[in-house]
């Protein structure tokens, strides 16, 4: 029983990082403390793509599962609770694309906004002269 529970938690941890992932810079730009974890979870997600090589929190989850009694999915978290449901089966290379786009744009808006930030603190006029 033990087991199950810790498996659901792991999996539900795991969504609140992929989704702090996709959403965590454009927080940044509320809390720009944000950004150094957000960063961790980019550089970590980034070496998973990149290096291929199973998520270790993927596979703690089904370390819980078989603990527990329970079958495992086969592949990823990714591909096993997202494919399908929030983008068509088969797409998630493309939903990856989306998702560190949608970083890339969170990183642009964070350090325009630092900038602004900075120069308000110094006195200079960010914005276009009327």
């Amino acid at each position: 029983m033990i087991y199950r529970v810790l498996a659901d938690v792991v999996m539900l941890v795991h969504g609140a990082l992929l989704l702090f992932f996709v959403v965590g810079a454009f927080l940044a730009w509320r809390w720009p403390k944000l950004i150094w974890y957000h960063l961790a979870i980019v550089v970590w997600n980034l070496v998973i793509v990149l290096v291929d090589f199973g998520c270790p929190v993927t596979a703690t989850e089904k370390f819980f599962r078989r603990e527990g009694g329970e079958s495992v999915y086969a592949g990823g978290y990714i591909q096993h609770y997202l494919n399908g449901w929030l983008w068509p089966d088969g797409a998630t290379p493309v939903a990856e694309k989306v998702g560190f786009a949608l970083v890339v744009i969170g990183y642009i808006g964070f350090f325009v906004l630092q900038h602004r930030r900075r120069a308000k603190l110094r006195g200079e006029s960010v914005g276009p002269r009327t």
